[in-house]
């Protein structure tokens, strides 16, 4: 901190002797406060022009799951719902996000369509039916289905059961209103709504009209009646069951069960109807145990022919037992139509999957088409869209196979004419790009069907929609190739984490790249006097984008080397699916991608079975600091018999400058923990790297939970004497909020073989310690532990009376927070644990009542940060708690000594153990804020000099800082004269939370899911990144940017200023000399 003492009475009151000597100071003084003021960065708060400037934020939807197209020739748009709960536009030219919204968590669309001009989504089990604008996205009516309330607890789970959900867009107005109508199913209901503002015109309880307990799946209208039909399986037998229904009133004029006919599958969405347009009604699905296929004649059925309209098929061979069956629907009430008329559907058998379909005249399956699982036996090798229909009136559905030897996918058009006939109209050139190591095998595909003017004739071309295994979504055009793709990945991207850039080649090519990108006089210039308007409130809408502009391309931000002051960074993203991609910081554009669920292992089995789920920074084994690299190693795991506890581990090292993998392991357990162990040069205590928690390590100890058993990883000697030498003082420990404890673990000796005088490869865990907390005491409700080498800068607190305070910094405390499971009304609390994680102790113990969780922490240093819900006022609160060493010869020891003894060398250095720890002096306090927190993270510096700030995840989907002097205990509520010196803020009882505090300006990341923090190599700047379905990343200053001048200081404009005050100095020195001479002269 830096303080200004007040002027001495002596320099107040001293005058010049001379009139030469008062010119000459007054001109080091007014340079001196130029200099002064030109230093001064307003970092600490972000001003609205500059939010663009170093700040970026990337919207995404995730992995889609349903899609439909809508539009004119040259304005067609893609409607896509994820599995992640958004619903967006996507601009068909060029792959942009016109309008997005987001689902509550737990949301997830089940059928997207449209129906007339709207887009219709059904969610929630079929809980909420919406209409949206597909211009702009704004939602034009919504209704609830059914409510959760139920009579009783029983009754709620047996309603539960009901997961048949169907929409049926019927093109035509039914109930006379003037508007297109809908069919609806959702938990045995089936109701007609209007498109107008989806009001029902009659709601129907279908499934309880039997007199036992049917499962609803499907509805059909019968084109040669226009009656409704419902069909479902009982859910005692899987006997089959219909309704028919009048589409005036909804009134059941039929209805029917096949007692002789019983194991069809109850799952909806593998039934499909067949509706014929002479009034036949077919359904097919597969049995329960997925071995035969099914036909019921609906017609039949609802007769009274129960005996015969029932008939059952073996699976082909080829296929094998069905794993899972699809039915093939459309996207809008024609291509719907159409679809059921061709009765197609896509299964997937243990053998292979094809595309069948089930006749209209007599239920007879035919198989269409046929092609091979994917790698890892799961999901078939082509994706089958949905139907479309082309402009020619033909339905057809397209399949999108994988080459991957090859490396590209090839397209296939089929037709689903009503007769029966099937066609392929069109194969088209292989895409490019589809290699295992790019995307992996097509999922999910649709197809965009369109007229076309070639030789001066109409013809039908496709456009398909492919969502790959990596969750990437491309659009694929004629010819073979790819239009645009969009890096949907991100969006699952569970970790993240920053890596250095790679160096420059040469000192001359950067100070080449250094040249080339330095804006010019007149950008600097423009820049400068834009920046004026803006910060006096006069720039208009467009020369504040153009400044935008400016700042956001100008300079070497964006440059794809490293730089001196750690600016430039990627940015790592992981999603358990294998995709691994780099971002560079400056605008948030894609460096390099890999797919590592593509192709196959180290041992040759498919490595899509994989789910990645941890990356680390590593270096290594056998290289040292001198070879400049950067790496990862990457963990997923996968089921296998064979190995420990039935689960194998990948272990992948991937180069961070070009993604390449160097080495690929498959271990015969499962890695439940990693830890770290120390190496000779690996650089992770010097503070070489500037990162505190981000340092890289050669080898780790990996836990097999299974077998109680930790491995030296890699398989190496140098491993393996890393694991020996470090033995004694590894321990680790888990949270069990099942069982409401924490286990703690250490190694069991282990001895040098003595023939080869090798360390040994592996050590047996045992269980060390264990913290249960009992019933009264309440479940765990969250637990926070600090970060791995963390750094630093001081171990004791300053006083205003300059004594000193000692901070306990021991690297092994967690918090644990307990409150009471559905406490009551004012016997609510949350109890504060800090817990040795070496020995179990529990070091101090704090109970707030009137209190309940969820809690949310972050342990940092010597202190613990923590949020809840205060209920008896209604409000959130935040506490926190400081510990310090309260050991006798820490008590009243003065700064000065201190100083002295650092000085002349005299200090002693001393080791504190968990096993013997100091008393402990706890200081506590709490407060109110506001925001409701999800996540809490802290930043960190290089050294550890910058000031820390608690970052606050809200509900909002924002992310809020907080000054850590604001959370400090000592806060006085009357300021004595040592409390000003030392600085403290007098304590009010709501934390305030200013504009400027929120880190993501006006953005909100939705799903918010991480916060990651990375401290540059200048110590005043700290790196943020906050990633959920969005990434947005910020520069941090917590301290103010005391050590940089902002890069948009002109030193061409310092450099006039100060000639102008040096001119007009000298001339003023002038004017006086002559005024004082022609006054003495008189």
């Amino acid at each position: 901190r830096a303080s200004t003492a007040p002027a001495s009475s002596e320099t107040m009151t001293a005058r010049s002797t001379s009139i030469r000597m008062g010119a000459r100071t007054s001109l080091v003084w007014c340079l001196l406060a130029m200099l002064a003021l030109a230093g001064v960065a307003p970092a600490y708060s972000m001003h609205e022009d500059q939010a663009g400037a170093y700040d970026w934020h990337k919207s995404f939807l995730g992995e889609a799951t349903q899609a439909a197209f809508a539009g004119s020739k040259q304005n067609m748009r893609a409607f896509v719902s994820t599995e992640q709960g958004a619903i967006g536009a996507i601009e068909f030219k060029t792959g942009n996000l016109v309008w997005r919204h987001v689902l509550e968590d737990g949301d997830v669309v089940d059928r997207l369509l449209i129906a007339g001009r709207q887009l219709l989504t059904v969610s929630s089990g079929g809980k909420y039916l919406r209409s949206w604008s597909m211009r702009d996205g704004s939602l034009l009516w919504e209704l609830v289905t059914y409510t959760a309330a139920a009579p009783s607890a029983d009754a709620k789970a047996e309603r539960d059961k009901d997961r048949g959900v169907d929409v049926l867009p019927l093109g035509a107005d039914v109930d006379g209103d003037g508007d297109e109508d809908l069919l609806t199913l959702s938990r045995g209901d089936v109701a007609l709504r209007s498109l107008a503002e989806g009001v029902a015109a009659w709601s129907a309880e279908a499934a309880a009209a039997f007199d036992e307990t049917v499962r609803l799946h499907r509805v059909a209208r019968v084109p040669s009646t226009g009656k409704f039909i419902a069909f479902g399986v009982t859910e005692d037998d899987g006997a089959p069951a219909a309704i028919e229904m009048d589409p005036k009133t909804g009134e059941v004029t039929r209805k029917a069960i096949a007692t002789g006919a019983v194991g069809l599958s109850d799952c909806p969405r593998g039934t499909t109807l067949a509706v014929g347009a002479d009034g036949n009604v077919f359904a097919s699905g597969v049995t329960a145990d997925g071995a035969k296929m099914y036909a019921v004649d609906v017609a039949k059925l609802l007769s009274g022919k129960t005996r015969g309209a029932v008939s059952f098929a073996p699976v082909a061979e080829e296929i094998g037992p069905v794993v899972r069956a699809r039915p093939v629907r459309g996207a809008d009430a024609a291509s719907d139509a159409a679809a059921a008329g061709s009765g197609a559907c896509v299964l997937v058998g243990s053998v292979s999957c094809a595309l069948a379909r089930a006749s209209t005249r007599d239920g007879k399956l035919e198989y269409v088409r046929t092609w091979p699982l994917a790698p890892g036996g799961r999901e078939c090798s082509a994706a089958v869209s949905s139907a479309f229909t082309s402009p020619d009136a033909v339905v057809g559905v397209g399949a999108v196979t994988t080459d991957a030897d090859a490396g590209v996918a090839v397209v296939e058009i089929l037709t689903l004419d009503p007769t029966g006939a099937v066609e392929a109209v069109r194969v088209g050139k292989p895409v490019e790009g589809f290699a295992p190591s790019d995307r992996g095998v097509a999922a999910r595909a649709w197809i965009n069907a369109y007229s076309v003017k070639r030789d001066g004739a109409d013809v039908v071309a496709y456009r398909p929609l492919v969502v790959s295994a990596d969750a990437r979504l491309s659009l694929l055009g004629e010819g073979g190739k790819m239009l645009w793709s969009r890096e949907e990945s991100l969006a699952l991207a569970d970790e993240v984490m920053f890596a250095r850039l790679p160096p420059p080649k040469t000192a001359a090519a950067a100070k080449a790249d250094d040249l080339r990108v330095r804006p010019s006089f007149g950008e600097s210039l423009r820049t400068q006097v834009l920046a004026v308007k803006a910060r006096i409130k006069r720039a208009t809408a467009d020369e504040m984008a153009e400044l935008t502009g400016l700042r956001r391309g100008r300079g070497a931000k964006l440059l794809p080397t490293r730089d001196a002051n750690g600016f430039r960074r990627q940015i790592i993203a992981l999603s358990p699916a294998g995709a691994l991609t780099s971002l560079h910081n400056g605008d948030g554009r894609v460096l390099w991608r890999n797919f590592l669920g593509g192709g196959v292992d180290a041992k040759g089995e498919p490595a899509s079975a994989y789910t990645y789920a941890a990356v680390y920074r590593w270096r290594p084994s056998g290289t040292d600091d001198s070879r400049d690299g950067e790496h990862a190693l990457v963990m997923g795991t996968a089921t296998d018999a064979d190995a420990s506890g039935g689960t194998k581990t990948r272990a992948v090292v991937v180069d961070l400058y070009t993604g390449e993998i160097e080495s690929d392991v498959v271990l015969p357990f499962k890695a439940a923990h990693v830890l770290p162990l120390r190496t000779p040069g690996d650089g992770r205590h010097d503070g070489t790297n500037g990162e505190h928690a981000s340092s890289s390590a050669s080898a780790a100890l990996l836990v097999d939970a299974a077998g109680w058993t930790a491995h030296a990883f890699p398989a190496t000697s140098e491993a393996r004497d890393a694991a020996y030498a470090d033995r004694a003082r590894i321990s680790y420990y888990t949270v069990d909020q099942e069982r409401n404890e924490l286990r703690g673990y250490g190694l069991l000796p282990a001895s040098v073989d003595r023939a080869t005088g090798e360390a040994p490869a592996s050590y047996r865990v045992a269980q060390t310690w264990s913290q249960r907390f009992p019933p009264e005491v309440g479940q765990i409700v969250g637990y926070a532990a600090k970060p791995a080498n963390e750094i630093v800068h001081s171990w004791t607190r300053v006083l205003g009376d300059r004594s000193t305070l000692f901070k306990y910094l021991s690297p092994n405390v967690v918090f644990v927070a307990t409150a009471p499971k559905d406490a009551p009304a004012g016997l609510s609390s949350v109890t504060a644990h800090l817990i040795d994680a070496a020995t179990g102790r529990v070091l101090y113990r704090v109970r707030h009542a009137d209190a309940r969780g969820p809690v949310h922490a972050v342990v940092c240093e010597n202190w613990v940060a923590y949020h809840y819900f205060n209920t008896k006022a209604g409000r959130y609160a935040m506490s926190v708690l400081e510990m310090f060493d309260d050991a006798e010869h820490r008590k009243g020891a003065a700064v000065g000594e201190l100083m002295w003894s650092s000085l002349v060398g005299d200090n002693e250095t001393e080791t504190v153990s968990s096993l013997a720890p100091p008393p402990l002096r706890i200081m506590g306090q709490s407060y109110y804020v506001r925001p409701a927190a999800t996540m809490m993270a802290t930043t960190y510096s290089a050294q550890g000099v910058t000031g820390h700030q608690v970052l606050m995840g809200t509900a909002t989907d924002q992310v809020v800082a907080l000054d850590k002097r604001w959370l400090d205990p000592r806060r006085p509520t009357k300021p004595t004269k040592d409390d000003q010196e030392e600085g403290l803020i007098p304590y009010t009882e709501v934390l305030p939370v200013f504009p400027q505090s929120w880190v993501t300006t006006r953005h909100q990341v939705a799903k918010l899911q991480g916060i990651v923090t990375s401290p540059a190599s200048l110590e005043s700047t700290v790196l943020f990144v906050a990633h959920g379905l969005d990434f947005f990343f910020t520069r941090l200053h917590p301290s103010r940017s005391y050590d940089m001048l902002d890069e948009e200081f002109s030193y061409l404009l310092l450099v006039v200023t100060m000639v102008a005050l040096a001119a007009g100095a000298f001339v003023t020195q002038g004017l006086a000399y002559k005024k004082d001479m022609e006054k003495r002269w008189r």
